[in-house]
């Protein structure tokens, strides 16, 4: 047997001495991928509500180290958190997801939406995964939250206590 032909037929050997894993589960999902820096990350499209172009937010006291600032957009306010425990490369856009605590943006470098791509293996919140369209890390927007200690809420005191706070 040639050699290219025993190279072709060995991903086929089901005697080898390898321990069978099973074969993986693959999912069809509809996925927004973006990069920052080296890493490309990737959200559900259900999750995302827009891509817009990228403002530096406002900084927020007393926050988390990943919480980068808000921002106002058409009458939303839009905490932007990154996704990337350390420094990246400047974003070039943000991606808004709309979540039960208010609005997330996320920095992002350059975006792509592709529908029905291959996943293989288990999606959980920050797991690497091989996918249809290269290697990606899975992000879910409530465990960003989670992980950034939660959107920051405005705290607007009864008005009892902001009369009591001014003296009446």
């Amino acid at each position: 047997m040639s050699e290219a032909l025993a190279q072709r037929q060995a991903p086929a050997d089901l005697h080898g001495d390898a321990a069978d894993k099973g074969p993986r589960e693959t999912a069809a999902l509809d996925l927004l991928l973006f990069d920052l820096g080296r890493v490309t990350f990737a959200l559900r499209a259900q999750q995302v509500e827009e891509v817009i172009a990228w403002r530096a937010p406002a900084p927020l006291p007393r926050v988390g180290p990943r919480v980068l600032g808000i921002l106002q957009d058409r009458g939303r306010i839009i905490v932007i958190v990154s996704a990337l425990a350390g420094p990246a490369a400047a974003p070039l856009r943000i991606v808004v997801c709309r979540t039960p605590r208010g609005y997330l943006g996320l920095p992002a470098g350059k975006t792509r939406c592709v529908p029905a791509v291959q996943v293989f293996g288990e999606l959980s919140p920050g797991a690497v995964v091989d996918t249809s369209e290269g290697t990606v890390t899975f992000l879910d927007v409530i465990h960003l939250l989670d992980a950034a200690e939660g959107a920051p809420q405005p705290v607007v005191a009864p008005r009892e206590a902001r009369a009591a706070g001014s003296g009446r």
